[in-house]
């Protein structure tokens, strides 16, 4: 069964980013993550997978509402959380949810696992890590010099096979 594993920058505000670039760089928040999801699918929807450079050994599995529309070598397009699973499964036993703010949302029920870190940013930013609820525990904490990363549990999620196709 494959292990869904969420992970973001966080500010203090709850930011992720303003919907065009994430507004602060921390070089070894960069490094962990990069060094985390390396050889790993990753989930991203489209708009944020457009933004972005692709990490070594990665392969996209991108949620899009028309998938149909798009070809990209080495990309998978997608337009379910069922279809996203099996397209991680097709390649490993752990997949990365990497955002935006809706395919976090998305996602975040059927996850197992998320690595958070916490920035000491107080910048306010049009997209946010939507609420994880009261089912997630924290189980491990590594500090760093500026910023945290909390790895946190689900105590309970749902089943991606059984999500809606």
């Amino acid at each position: 069964m494959v292990e869904l594993r969420l992970i973001a920058g966080v500010a203090r505000t709850g930011a992720i980013g303003d919907g065009e670039t994430i507004p602060w760089h921390y070089e070894a928040d960069e490094q962990q993550y990069k060094d985390r999801v390396a050889d790993h699918p990753v989930v991203v929807g489209r708009k944020t997978h457009e933004g972005m450079t692709r990490v070594r050994g990665t392969h996209p599995v991108v949620l899009t509402g028309s998938p149909s529309e798009y070809e990209e070598a080495d990309a998978t397009f997608v337009s379910t959380v069922r279809e996203a699973v099996d397209a991680v499964a097709a390649r490993n036993d752990i997949g990365y949810v990497i955002g935006g703010q809706s395919i976090y949302a998305t996602f975040l029920p059927y996850a197992d696992r998320a690595y958070i870190s916490e920035l000491p940013e107080r910048k306010a930013a049009s997209r946010v890590l939507p609420y994880m609820g009261t089912h997630w525990s924290v189980t491990d904490r590594n500090e760093y010099d500026e910023f945290a990363v909390i790895e946190y549990t689900n105590d309970d999620p749902l089943d991606p096979s059984e999500a809606p196709n």
